[in-house]
């Protein structure tokens, strides 16, 4: 989500030509580890059923509001100890380590591996374009026709490098940081024959000034700034073809150049896009987190009270740093980790943006359409929401969406899908997602409480069946 403009887009844009979704869909956008452990007996507490000497399961669950209000105090107790968790800063680092020990009291083993990264560097883009707009139109002016045209070029490389597909080409050139993902591991009783990658994101992210103020413009202020960094980049180059090749000036050239000075106060606001401060980032994401972590406590809780094991299922529960400055953290790890990844079947259950119970997606696609997720998973998940009465559906992430962690491991070999809940079009009067307004009291406990339902039921049905 995300981590990005947002993971989440206005649905339902227009399938046009490549160049036009950039300027359309990017203007829209609402911007296994095989992990060695020693053998540990975990147990589950959900209700296990014997009938003629076999195990099935019951339909009851054991999860309640008791777990989600437990979930939800979790993630305010770090907002109020660390505050805005930007990826890179001592506020990130210091809610690690308390993810850390938190899963060192229901794991089998834990680990904090350390990365690096440019924490500014994918959403500078947007700053960089504007600029470089900017200073382009200037040259186009008095008439600096190739200067003019390499301006344009840059501004639109830089988006499509750093956003459209999440590349690291520019990171170097902004502050290194260091950044730190969290994972703890939970045996299963009997042979590892699969694992399951519980997942969410502890960095909280930049305000995104356009939602902050005047949060209905929003796509209208994005529309109007985009549109111009984009026609230019095609028209300056249909002048310099025609100026080089044919020995001949185009008929829009006075207006073009008139018009992108003109568009300045269109794309100016643009440089002031994203802010300077962090996001309390309660829905997104550390309620996602600790949501994972409350998982963890469930099945090793269960161990301990002698209840039927996972006896096959090995859980990760796994806490990204950077995935708002573009997925760096699940980059690093999917790199790290790619040999475990793919030694044994592994499904990553990745959480994202979890605010209101009745916009509960599950993703088959990421990084703005360009990652295939897992299907089978997305709609076997779903199924598992709709049984327990949550209303749910499959999402297909479309051209400027952004993207989330799940895109990362799905590149390393991983099943993988991202649940979210929140709405896919940001025309309201309020919006919480990256802004001072994301916290805790705007994570509906009801919204903690399915998606706690549904993953526990995920895990159990998944072991049943391994």
């Amino acid at each position: 989500m995300k981590a990005i403009f947002g993971p989440w887009l206005l649905y339902g844009t227009s399938r046009l030509t490549f160049p036009v979704n950039i300027i359309l869909d990017a203007a829209y956008a609402g911007f296994y580890i095989n992990v060695a452990c020693p053998s540990g007996s975990c147990r589950m507490e959900r209700v296990l059923a014997h009938h003629d000497g076999e195990e099935s399961l019951m339909k009851k669950t054991v999860i309640s509001g008791k777990h989600a209000a437990e979930a939800l105090k979790f993630t305010g107790n770090i907002i109020d100890e660390c505050g805005p968790r930007l990826a890179g800063t001592e506020a990130c680092r210091r809610s690690a380590d308390i993810i850390k020990r938190e899963m060192d009291r229901h794991c089998d083993c834990t680990a904090i591996e350390e990365f690096e990264m440019h924490p500014r560097a994918m959403l500078g883009f947007i700053c960089v374009s504007a600029v470089s707009f900017i200073v382009s139109s200037v040259f186009l002016f008095f008439g600096c026709l190739i200067p003019a045209a390499a301006g344009y070029t840059f501004g639109v490389v830089i988006s499509v490098c750093q956003f459209v597909f999440y590349l690291q080409v520019f990171d170097r050139f902004y502050e290194k940081k260091k950044g730190y993902n969290v994972y703890g591991v939970i045996e299963p009783a009997a042979e590892v024959r699969q694992q399951i990658i519980i997942s969410g994101h502890h960095d909280s992210a930049y305000v995104f000034n356009f939602f902050a103020k005047f949060p209905r413009l929003y796509r209208i202020r994005l529309i109007l700034g985009l549109i111009p960094i984009n026609v230019s980049f095609f028209l300056v180059w249909t002048w310099v073809i025609m100026n080089y090749v044919f020995d001949a000036i185009p008929g829009f050239a006075d207006i073009f150049r008139y018009g992108a000075i003109a568009s300045f106060v269109f794309v100016v606001p643009l440089v002031f896009f994203l802010g300077k401060k962090g996001t309390p980032g309660a829905g997104d994401n550390m309620i996602a987190t600790a949501i994972a972590l409350k998982i963890a406590e469930l099945f090793k809780r269960a161990g301990k009270k002698g209840h039927p094991a996972l006896k096959h299922t090995r859980l990760v529960i796994l806490s990204f740093d950077a995935e708002e400055s573009g997925l760096r953290g699940a980059k690093a790890f999917a790199k790290k980790h790619r040999a475990e990844l793919q030694a044994i079947p592994a499904y990553n259950f990745n959480m994202d943006s979890i605010y209101d119970v009745d916009k509960i997606k599950f993703l088959v696609s990421d990084i703005n359409g360009t990652v295939k997720l897992s299907g089978n998973m997305a709609e076997r998940c779903v199924e598992i929401a709709r049984r327990q009465g949550f209303s749910a559906r499959t999402l297909r992430m479309p051209f400027g969406g952004g993207g989330t962690d799940a895109a990362e491991l799905a590149k390393a070999g991983v099943n993988a899908t991202t649940l979210i809940a929140m709405p896919v079009s940001i025309e309201r009067d309020v919006v919480v997602y990256h802004t001072l307004d994301d916290t805790v009291d705007h994570v509906h406990p009801e919204t903690v409480e399915a998606v706690l339902k549904i993953l526990h039921s995920y895990i159990v049905e998944m072991d049943g069946e391994a």
